[in-house]
């Protein structure tokens, strides 16, 4: 799945989520380095230190029989090609949301996606003002500028953090970070590395 590069040193996973959770990555409440280890094998996370370990938890875990709850709250490893039908903007958005901690308190999501007629449109309200976006449609992938867009929004709330994104080809791993937040992140991180939007 993933071509890592062999790092030299042998971190274990609990290290790395402990060196993570300093970082302010932490496993959601309920959520163990067991579960991490049910999708992936402990030596995985050795061969690129702290890459797979966000790459896991920023997926998430069925609880229940289709009831799927996030890893953490604190990264999200999000695939780009994931636009088919409405609600889709609306789980990307209420993603964001969680993300935002608090900072973009975003209420009556609504979304309308048309892709064979190449239309997509975003509703929500922030602070009390209703926004409407346009969304640009190509096939199934996801219009990269709505997380433009939230940054403008995040820099209206008064507050550091931003969304900074990791490439890793067609999915990638999202999260809302303050300038010094990303880069004891980066820091632990060997090849690839967060930037700001």
């Amino acid at each position: 799945m993933f071509n890592f590069f062999k790092s030299k040193k042998k971190i274990s996973l609990s290290e790395q989520l402990r060196e993570l959770q300093k970082a302010g990555i932490h496993l959601r409440k309920g959520m163990t380095e067991d579960i991490l280890l049910e999708e992936f094998d402990e030596k995985e996370f050795e061969k690129e230190p702290y890459l797979l370990a966000l790459v896991a938890m920023g997926g998430e875990v069925e609880v229940e029989e289709d009831d799927f709850v996030d890893v953490s709250d604190d990264v999200w490893h999000f695939d780009t090609e994931c636009i088919e039908d409405n609600g889709d903007y609306v789980q990307i958005v209420e993603r964001v949301k969680a993300l935002s901690k608090g900072l973009l308190e975003i209420e009556n999501i609504r979304d309308a996606v048309d892709i064979e007629e190449e239309e997509a449109t975003l509703t929500f309200t922030l602070a009390g003002k209703e926004y409407h976006w346009d969304l640009e449609v190509d096939n199934d992938w996801v219009d990269g500028t709505i997380f433009d867009r939230f940054n403008e929004l995040l820099a209206q709330q008064k507050t550091e953090k931003r969304i900074a994104i990791l490439e890793l080809g067609q999915d990638c791993l999202i999260g809302m970070y303050s300038p010094e937040q990303l880069k004891q992140i980066n820091a632990l991180l060997t090849n690839n590395k967060f930037e700001f939007i």
